[in-house]
């Protein structure tokens, strides 16, 4: 029985470590309007960062056809984000989500890390310092609604 304890309590720290604790709620957007058989979310493995953490946004994109859809796997990005009335920062670039191109199984959701933004540090888009934040934009010509996530 101590055997199995100190097992869970191992298993448990490690899943703390490495950030699956439950008392950080992830974050989502809605989901885009479906274009070419895709539709697209913004999302954040976390709902509140740390003033000095880099905050992290994801977009997931979800197969809303009922056969194999192909998405390219380079695209431009659109992001805008705002504090409150103010707009912080456009980010428009080119970027590669994976390194071929991505096939979607009927209903198959898949995740892709898109951007990593600094806080607290003024050349930073999210110098402003503590509050919230909203991510809006688009990936390769489909909207991504709005994701809030707050920095405190």
């Amino acid at each position: 029985m101590r055997g199995c304890l100190c097992l869970l309590a191992m298993v448990a720290g490690g899943l703390a470590l490495q950030g699956c604790s439950e008392s950080v709620p992830a974050a989502e957007g809605a989901w885009g309007p479906a274009e070419n058989g895709v539709r697209a979310m913004l999302c954040s493995p976390r709902a509140a960062w740390t003033l000095g953490q880099a905050v992290e946004v994801r977009v997931r994109l979800r197969n809303a056809k009922g056969e194999f859809v192909d998405f390219q796997s380079s695209a431009d990005l659109e992001l805008t984000i705002t504090r409150g009335d103010e707009r912080v920062a456009e980010d428009m670039d080119y970027v590669t989500l994976a390194e071929k191109g991505i096939r979607l199984s009927p209903g198959e959701i898949i995740e892709f890390p898109l951007r990593s933004y600094p806080t607290g540090e003024s050349a930073g888009k999210l110098s402003k310092g503590s509050g919230g934040y909203r991510f809006a934009g688009r990936l390769a010509g489909l909207e991504l609604p709005p994701l809030d996530l707050r920095v405190e």
